[in-house]
């Protein structure tokens, strides 16, 4: 029976964000189904001109999710839900660099202009490439190293490599998603106030798992 070693080697990378995704959630709720689109049309138009007027592209705002449904109410009396108007729903996101003006001045209009429209913030990396790369051979010199270790601690010799098994898939980093329910009725109105970030690097791990032939 052949004998073999294999070792899983994992790299790990602190990486500083370069981008801002603010997400949005727009609502419309009426008893007619045309009433209702043209209602939560009209909120995400709002947001493309608030978006415009402060210098970004309108169609940098991307449709991510949308749900249009029935709304139902409960009849005690007859034990059953009686129809209760439609309910619409569209999800967008905006990605930004990370420029605090631009930002800042974003959210003040959409403070202003927009009742009840709260957001979420994220960061992330644009082109996530390079530290891809850094990543898959930080794991592939682990799992070496280890590899050595381990056949000098037993006294087993590493020969061929058998196999090398890496999962290939296009690395996204991303942060933990924050929400900021920023207005709601008690919170005083100063559109000039804005969330103050300074994000935190991001932690992100590739492993790689290699196989060698041993005596």
């Amino acid at each position: 029976m052949e004998r073999k070693l294999q070792i899983t080697g994992r790299g790990k990378l602190s990486v500083a964000p370069d981008i801002i995704l603010l997400s949005f959630n727009a609502s419309a709720q009426a008893w007619e189904y045309e009433k209702t689109i043209s209602a939560l049309n009209r909120k995400v138009e709002e947001l493309r001109t608030i978006i415009e007027a402060v210098g970004v592209e309108r169609k940098n705002l991307k449709t991510k999710d949308f749900d249009i449904r029935k709304e139902t109410i409960r009849n005690n009396k007859t034990d059953t839900y009686d129809f209760n108007g439609f309910k619409a729903s569209h999800s967008l996101e905006l990605e930004l660099p990370l420029d605090k003006a631009i930002i800042n001045r974003l959210l003040g209009q959409i403070a202003q202009k927009l009742d009840n429209l709260d957001f979420s913030i994220a960061f992330g990396v644009k082109d996530a490439s390079l530290q891809q790369q850094q990543l898959i051979l930080q794991a592939i010199s682990k799992a070496k190293e280890h590899a050595a270790l381990i056949a000098g601690a037993t006294d087993v010799a590493l020969k061929e490599i058998l196999d090398i098994d890496y999962s290939y898939r296009e690395l996204t980093i991303r942060s933990q998603r924050h929400d900021y329910p920023v207005y709601e009725a008690d919170m005083v109105r100063t559109y000039d106030a804005a969330p103050d970030f300074e994000p935190d690097d991001i932690d992100v791990t590739e492993t790689v798992t290699i196989t060698w032939r041993i005596e």
